[in-house]
């Protein structure tokens, strides 16, 4: 008993007087938000200087401690690589590195078109950020096609809106490739997943619920599946939302080395209820303008709470295709 009540005492004592050596270095910042906006990165991001001290608030900010190391290596030809980093510690926008193992020298490869901001994205694009735990911006992704015969490399950078086609081997920026603007597509439309043929020959990508292909050279993007677009609950070339949450896998098609074939997922959902998602916590509240005796028509107009549709959270009826594009 006695031995327990030292243990007991020695561990108060201990506990006491880490707390105490901790409310010492503790700094309380009071923020003012505007409640009338939408939060974004910005909001959350951690306003550290190399003489600052690491405060709670700052370890629960954007980004996480620890994950602004550098993602996505590849080895390109010629003993470099290529790799994902953010620009600085405390950005969640990131940006295309190339390194040459030789001489250690580090080039930022330019990218054209304008990022988004969180907040910006359709919700196409939301949907599926957050299905891939995709927090960072900027130039979130990239791929390689397989080195060819002369050595070369071609890439492929999706990033504001569009797809750019880079040459590994050249000096040059990466080339705009398609966006929304381009022939055969809807303006304005999203594109999704863009994927580049081992042989680098072709490049494809989901818009506007069914799968396009076009070369790699340039020319018109062309439609290759049919029988999703304007039908309810129904998408050709993207994974449905068991897959991407429980199963970890996000691709809806997958492309063959040469680009001749192409295999896609159609999901058919129409058979599952909506089910509405209430954002009770956007900016205004749930009902800003309630006054006393207020009549129920009233409120029903005053409430003003954003909302989203989903088929939620049920498996659909999976189809699988193989498709023979003969160029």
């Amino acid at each position: 008993m006695v031995q327990r009540l030292a243990v007991l005492l020695l561990l108060t004592v201990y506990i006491t007087s880490t707390l105490s050596f901790s409310s010492q270095h503790t700094t309380i910042t009071m923020t003012t938000i505007d409640k009338s906006k939408s939060l974004t990165q910005a909001d959350y991001k951690a306003k550290l200087t190399s003489k600052s001290k690491i405060r709670s608030t700052d370890v629960a900010t954007l980004p996480k401690p620890g994950t602004t190391a550098p993602s996505n290596i590849k080895f390109l030809s010629n003993n470099k690589l290529a790799y994902l980093l953010p620009p600085d510690a405390l950005s969640m926008t990131r940006q295309l590195y190339v390194l040459d193992t030789k001489t250690g020298e580090k080039t930022q490869i330019k990218v054209g078109g304008v990022s988004k901001e969180e907040g910006k994205f359709s919700l196409e694009e939301q949907m599926r950020r957050e299905r891939l735990r995709l927090m960072a911006t900027g130039v979130t992704s990239y791929e390689l096609s397989k080195e060819d015969k002369d050595g070369k490399v071609i890439g492929l950078i999706p990033n504001g809106g569009g797809v750019y086609i880079w040459d590994t081997t050249s000096t040059n920026d990466p080339q705009l490739l398609v966006d929304s603007t381009h022939d055969n597509l809807e303006e304005g439309t999203t594109i999704l997943d863009a994927k580049i043929s081992s042989d680098g020959s072709t490049v494809a990508f989901v818009s506007n619920e069914e799968v396009y292909v076009m070369p790699v050279d340039g020319g018109s993007p062309t439609q290759i599946t049919y029988g999703a677009r304007g039908v309810e609950g129904r998408t050709n070339g993207v994974a449905d939302y068991l897959a991407m949450e429980e199963l970890s896998r996000p691709e809806g098609y997958w492309l063959s080395p040469n680009g001749s074939f192409l295999a896609f997922e159609q999901v058919d959902e129409a058979h599952i209820p909506s089910y509405r998602l209430v954002h009770q916590a956007a900016p205004g509240g749930l009902a800003p303008s309630l006054v006393p005796d207020m009549s129920s028509e009233d409120m029903v107009e005053t409430t003003k709470v954003t909302h989203e549709e989903h088929r939620f959270c049920f498996a659909g009826v999976g189809k699988w295709y193989m498709i023979d594009r003969r160029i």
